[in-house]
């Protein structure tokens, strides 16, 4: 008899997560669940609790209540294993606006371990797929 293997973990697991800053109740126990090879986003209005539940997911804000996942890790149980799979964009940041994109890619490597004799190959393999090898050089900002 042969045994089908389990699942994959999902991409990311919340359960009740819950934060409150002073009287006000950011979030209110979300449940979520984002299988893996899947794509979701957070749709609301200003203050719905978006940013909030992004921050408790990604290890940013602690959650007063609740558990994160991120493929299977515990976010606030094992928070460098867990940021190590995580990464995130946040709206508005305006970090290494002096960089070129070849740089800014270069830097996200190493910040992600990558082997340094692997950088500039996968660099160059990610502009090549992203059709942006005459743009390589100009600033992001």
């Amino acid at each position: 008899m042969t045994e089908t293997p389990p699942p994959p973990a999902p991409a990311l697991a919340l359960a009740g997560l819950v934060k409150r800053f002073d009287d006000k109740v950011a979030v209110a126990g979300i449940d979520l669940v984002v299988p893996s090879g899947s794509f979701y986003g957070l749709v609301g209005p200003n203050g719905a609790g978006k940013t909030t539940t992004l921050s408790m997911a990604t290890g940013l804000l602690r959650p007063d209540a609740g558990t994160a996942w991120v493929h299977g890790v515990d976010v606030w149980a094992d928070p460098v294993a867990a940021k190590m799979m995580i990464g995130n964009l946040a709206d508005g940041v305006r970090l290494f606006d002096r960089l070129t994109g070849e740089q800014l890619i270069t830097y996200t490597a190493m910040m992600f371990s990558v082997p340094r004799e692997q950088i500039a190959p996968r660099v160059a393999d990610l502009l090549d797929l992203m059709d942006l090898r005459d743009a390589a050089g100009v600033i992001v900002a």
